[in-house]
């Protein structure tokens, strides 16, 4: 028996692989002719394949034989003895038929020169009578093989998945910040679910996760599952001019579809496989229908916002289209690279223009707090202004326990008149600085007219807002100390009273009539 061996580069050149490709016989022909794998063998419709070789005697430390699977069930018996079982037995395995996968088998030194028998059987008629190629090596170099026999589709698919992550993680930042986007979390369930089948395809899940039945439904799970959660991104994230009851309905239809071959599936009357022509009819009229759509929504109805993602699902869509036919014309064997960069192209896409979005919509946010904030700041103290003041109070509900302070600034016309208006601006913000210094913990201090101010303050006791106010003037007085003018403040506090004020601009009012009365204190001083 001769073996075919080379060195695989990739990790390291310690890597040995024994590609076991030439001398297998077949039980077809009594075991007479020597075929060379990969190779189809003419097996009956119902008769499984049944091929013989013998173990090479240089196997390396802890060697492991690999052998992919296209949708077939695996027995592998070495020296008659079963090693291997995978497929045939339907009590622990749903549906009729497998998708690919890897059969990896330990190969032990007392196996030496024995004889390997492979029992490989299919529903499928272009898996029927399939034997692919035979590798032993390492366990960490049938990895690496696995790895380097899809090198560019595996980091794809781990790209994929990573940005599904990304994305499923940014709709619940965006929630913390308020930010509805439940379309990015269907795109990044899109990306995962995609991701997760071609990375299925290349056998690297399998090996990661020593879990060979999940690895042999994913890619029908996929198929599945990725065009609802698709479909809930695009009516997310593409506002239509026009609601749409078939959009609706096609959803519902593959939801409906999705449970449906699953159902059938689990209970052992139809396998994903049989119905999977039925689920790809359908996913064609959805492609098609979106196309149509987003073709009339970009160029029609001038919705600029599908504009600038057409080209992104189009281009997807077209990779899916070219995926499907090149899918059947291998026989349904195996998948290409179509899909794999069409999404990988679709979700950086779709990463660009939600990144351009959200600029757009930071800076309209920037602008409108902007604006808002001008509008509602008094520009010598930095504080609220009168508008902020006549917005609060429309806003009071319920005025119940709430208190009113109106306070004023004494004689700043005469500090204007004779120490200058910088003077008088200084006491103006003397004013706010102390009224915010002991009020800004239980109220809001708002400056509503030149030498005006006013406290709303909720749920405090009137005697802990008298105690504060004796604070304040005594703060006061600190600061009239240092200033080359009289500088003092009168207040007016009420409180909200039912019997008295019809509503809180009521109170406002008997506030403002209070701290009249304390300015009366005034007369006949000299400043």
């Amino acid at each position: 028996m001769v073996s075919q061996k080379h060195s695989t580069r990739g990790f390291s050149d310690l890597f040995l692989i024994f590609k076991l490709t030439k001398h297998w016989t077949w039980q077809g022909d009594g075991y007479q002719e020597k075929f060379h794998l990969p190779y189809y063998f003419d097996v009956g419709k119902s008769e499984p394949l049944v091929i013989r070789n013998t173990l090479p005697d240089d196997l390396p430390h802890g060697a492991k034989m690999a052998i992919k699977s296209y949708m077939q069930s695996v027995i592998i018996k070495i020296d008659g003895e079963t090693v291997y079982a995978v497929g045939h037995d339907s009590d622990k395995y749903l549906g009729k038929d497998f998708s690919n996968f890897w059969a990896v088998v330990d190969i032990y030194p007392e196996h030496k020169g024995k004889t390997i028998e492979l029992n490989l059987f299919s529903n499928l008629s272009s898996s029927q009578g399939y034997a692919s190629e035979a590798v032993i090596a390492s366990g960490t170099g049938i990895l690496a093989h696995v790895f380097l026999e899809k090198g560019l589709w595996n980091v794809l698919s781990i790209l994929t998945i990573i940005m599904g992550i990304v994305l499923i993680i940014g709709c619940f930042l965006g929630a913390i910040y308020k930010e509805k986007r439940r379309g990015l979390c269907y795109l990044g369930i899109s990306a995962m679910l995609l991701g997760s089948w071609f990375l299925g395809e290349s056998g690297m899940l399998q090996l990661l996760t020593q879990n060979t039945y999940y690895v042999t439904r994913i890619t029908l799970i996929s198929t599945l599952l990725s065009p609802i959660s698709f479909c809930l991104y695009i009516r997310e994230s593409l506002p239509m001019t026009k609601k749409r009851f078939l959009t609706d309905f096609l959803t519902s239809l593959l939801i409906i579809n999705a449970i449906v071959c699953m159902a059938l599936e689990y209970l052992d009357i139809w396998g994903m496989m049989d119905t999977l022509l039925i689920s790809l009819v359908l996913i064609g009229t959805f492609c098609i229908y979106y196309i149509v759509i987003f073709f009339i929504e970009a160029f029609y109805y001038k919705n600029e916002q599908v504009s600038s993602k057409v080209k992104a699902i189009f281009i997807f869509m077209i990779f899916a289209v070219v995926e499907t036919v090149f899918y059947f014309l291998n026989g349904q064997k195996d998948t290409s690279f179509y899909m794999l960069i069409g999404t990988a192209i679709y979700i950086m896409m779709s990463l660009f223009n939600q990144f351009r979005e959200y600029s757009k919509r930071r800076k309209i946010r920037e602008d409108k707090e902007y604006f808002e904030k001008v509008a509602y700041t008094d520009a010598l103290t930095g504080g609220y202004n009168r508008a902020a003041y006549i917005r609060d109070l429309e806003n009071i509900s319920n005025p119940e326990g709430l208190v009113i302070i109106q306070a004023d600034t004494d004689r700043l016309k005469y500090i204007n008149d004779y120490f200058g208006h910088s003077q008088g601006d200084l006491a103006i913000v003397d004013t706010y600085k102390v009224l915010n210094k002991y009020f800004a913990k239980i109220g809001t201090v708002y400056r509503i007219g030149g030498d005006e101010f006013s406290v709303i303050i909720k749920n405090t006791n009137i005697d802990e807002i008298d105690r504060i106010i004796e604070q304040v003037k005594q703060e006061v007085d600190l600061i009239a100390d240092k200033r080359v003018y009289d500088f003092s403040i009168s207040f007016g506090i009420v409180e909200y009273d039912a019997f008295l004020d019809t509503d809180i601009h009521a109170t406002t009012v008997r506030a403002d009539h209070k701290m009249y009365e304390d300015k009366k204190r005034l007369r006949n001083t000299v400043p």
